[in-house]
């Protein structure tokens, strides 16, 4: 059973507060699932994860047409963008359990385009822009280290923007 919560944000600095916070807790061969309508900051959280993992800013960019682009940091990270894949057999050519098996961490936009070729996922975030600037991030974990990451986001307040 899946353990749920949501945090609604109002400014990006917020977005990317939010994805240096997962970064610190987040461990090798996590599964992360990402998905939202076109905009709604999935790439967005990917980089402030990325930045909060020791990747230089900038360094991390939607990889749509190359479909995934590995990185490293504190933790190898393989981040994959589903949306222009046609058929689950396609995931199997991006060796996405070995990546997890090895120890690194995998984020994947779009993920429930591809869900049952995924490794088993420990933290989905479902993101709705209700507003240009508004976004809602809905957070559920299907791990103990998920778990753990979303009662630490219980206590988790956005910066205030002014």
């Amino acid at each position: 059973m899946a353990s749920t919560i949501q945090i609604a944000v109002t400014h990006e600095e917020q977005t990317a507060s939010l994805g240096r916070f997962l970064s610190e807790y987040l461990k090798p061969g996590f599964v992360v699932a990402l998905d939202g309508n076109l905009g709604a900051g999935k790439t967005r959280l990917t980089q402030s994860i990325s930045v909060g993992l020791g990747i230089p800013s900038g360094q991390v960019n939607s990889p749509t047409f190359t479909l995934s682009v590995p990185h490293s940091g504190r933790l190898e990270l393989l981040h994959v963008d589903a949306y222009r894949i046609q058929s689950l057999n396609e995931v199997d050519e991006l060796g996405l359990d070995e990546w997890v098996e090895d120890g690194g961490l995998l984020i994947v936009e779009w993920a429930s385009k591809i869900m049952p070729a995924l490794p088993p996922v420990d933290l989905s975030i479902k993101i709705e822009s209700p507003s240009p600037s508004e976004r809602i991030f809905r957070l559920s974990a299907y791990s103990p280290l998920g778990r753990e990451i979303t009662a630490r986001l219980a206590d988790w307040n956005p910066p205030q923007m002014i």
